[in-house]
C-alpha cells in the first residue's frame, strides 16, 4: 500500500502542469508599436529562460492576450487568461486606461500582476491596496522630474522660458496636469498654452494655431505615436517657429526615424541600443541574432527584463505560491539593460521598480535617436531650434 502511495505521489508531481504567465499588451491598435516590442522581448526572455532549464524544472508557457488599447476588450481578455487559460501569474500592461479598467478584475481573481508599463497616476491609485502589484515602469511623476531637470537646462543654457503643452484627453495625457503646470511655474517657465486633444483623431490645426500665437520655446507634448506625425506635419506647415519639440509617447511611428520630419524633435526613453552598459549589449547582441535587427522601443527590454525577473523568482521561491513569489521578487537585485532593477515603495504601491534616475533624452538626428541629455549618456548636444 505505502509503494502504490508513493507511486501515486511520484506520477502526480510528474504530471503537474507547467507554470503559466498570462501576458496582456496591445498587439492591435494605437499602442501596438510598444506591444509587438514588448512581444519580441517577451519572446526573447522565454527562449533564455526555457535553455537555461524552464521554471519549477519544466518549460516556462506565456500565453498571449490582446488588449488593442482598448478597457472594452481588456476586460474580457483578462477574465479569460486567468478563468479559462489558468495562468498562475499575469504580466505585460502598456496602457493606463487599459490597466485602470483592469484594477477591479484583478483585485476579485487575486491576480499577481508583474506590470511593464501604465504610468499614469490614477493606476497607481487603482493598485494602491492590491499586494501582489509589481511595477516596473517608473510612474509619470518619475518621468516628470527628469524632464523638469532637462528643461531648467535648456532655461539655463537655451534661455528657453515659455512652454506650450498639448495633451491628450485619457489619464495617459490629463492625468496631473494642473500639477505639472504648477511645477514648471514654480520652475520659472511660463505656462502660455494647455490644450487636449483626442489621441488619434490627427486634428492639429486648431492647436498648432494657438501654440504660435503664444509663442512659446518649447512645444510639450504627452500622447501616443499616432499623435507624432500629424502634430509634427501641423507645426511644419503653419511654420511655428520653436526651440524644441519635446513628446512623450510610449512608443514613436515605426520608421518616424527616416521621416525629415522627426529632425530634432526630442523624447525620453527609459533605455536606447547604444547604451554601454553590460546587460544593455548583451540584449542588443541577443536580440539581433532572434530577430536580424535592432529595436530602439524601450519596452523590448523592460518585457524582457519583466519575465526574466519573474522567474527567478518563482524559481527561488520553489512554487506558484503567490505569497512565496512576492518576496523573492521583491528582493530583486538584478543587472539590466535599465541598470539595476530592484523594488521599493513608490507614493502609494508598495513594488515600484525603476524610477527617475533611469531616463534619457534623445533627439532624432541622421536617422536616429541620439542622447543628448544627461551629459554623462550625451552623444550630441542639443539642437536648438531659436
Amino acid at each position: 500500500m505505502k509503494t502504490l502511495l508513493l507511486t501515486g505521489m511520484l506520477l502526480a508531481v510528474s504530471g503537474a502542469g507547467a507554470v503559466k504567465v498570462g501576458v496582456l499588451i496591445p498587439l492591435s491598435g494605437g499602442g501596438s508599436v510598444s506591444g509587438q516590442a514588448a512581444k519580441n522581448g517577451y519572446e526573447l526572455a522565454l527562449d533564455e529562460i526555457n535553455k537555461a532549464g524552464g521554471v519549477l524544472g519544466k518549460p516556462l508557457e506565456v500565453v498571449y492576450g490582446d488588449d488593442a488599447s482598448a478597457p472594452a476588450k481588456a476586460v474580457p481578455e483578462f477574465v479569460k487568461l486567468v478563468t479559462v487559460d489558468k495562468v498562475d501569474f499575469m504580466a505585460g500592461g502598456v496602457s493606463s486606461a487599459v490597466s485602470v479598467a483592469l484594477s477591479g478584475p484583478a483585485k476579485q481573481y487575486n491576480t499577481f500582476m508583474a506590470w511593464i508599463g501604465a504610468a499614469a497616476t490614477p493606476v497607481e491609485d487603482a493598485f494602491a491596496d492590491h499586494k501582489y502589484f509589481f511595477h516596473y515602469h517608473p510612474w509619470s511623476y518619475y518621468n516628470f522630474e527628469a524632464i523638469l531637470g532637462f528643461f531648467k537646462t535648456l532655461k539655463t543654457k537655451q534661455g528657453a522660458k515659455n512652454i506650450a503643452i498639448a495633451y491628450e484627453d485619457g489619464p495617459f495625457g490629463s492625468a496631473g496636469i494642473d500639477a505639472t503646470v504648477a511645477a514648471f511655474e514654480k520652475a520659472g517657465f511660463n505656462v502660455v498654452l494647455t490644450e487636449k486633444f483626442k489621441t488619434g483623431s490627427g486634428n492639429f490645426g486648431p492647436l498648432v494655431s494657438k501654440a504660435k500665437a503664444a509663442k512659446p520655446d518649447i512645444m510639450y507634448w504627452v500622447g501616443y505615436d499616432t499623435d507624432a506625425l500629424p502634430l509634427a506635419t501641423e507645426i511644419k506647415q503653419q511654420n511655428l517657429k520653436l526651440g524644441l519639440i519635446y513628446g512623450t509617447p510610449p512608443s514613436w511611428p515605426v520608421g518616424f526615424e527616416k521621416n525629415p520630419l522627426s529632425n530634432d524633435i526630442a523624447g525620453l526613453s527609459l533605455w536606447l541600443p547604444t547604451s554601454p552598459n553590460r546587460e544593455s549589449r548583451v540584449f542588443v547582441d541577443a536580440y539581433k541574432k532572434k530577430f536580424g535587427n535592432v529595436t530602439e522601443e524601450y519596452f523590448a527590454p523592460l518585457a524582457y527584463v519583466n519575465l526574466k525577473s519573474l522567474a527567478a523568482a518563482i524559481n527561488k521561491a520553489g512554487s506558484v505560491d503567490k505569497d512565496a513569489v512576492a518576496a523573492e521578487l521583491a528582493k530583486t537585485k538584478l543587472p539590466t539593460p535599465f541598470g539595476t532593477l530592484t523594488f521599493s515603495k513608490s507614493l502609494k504601491t508598495q513594488y515600484q521598480g525603476f524610477k527617475a534616475g533611469n531616463w534619457l533624452h534623445f533627439q532624432f538626428l541622421d536617422n536616429t535617436r541620439v542622447p543628448v541629455y544627461p551629459v554623462k549618456f550625451a552623444k550630441k548636444t542639443v539642437v536648438w531650434g531659436k
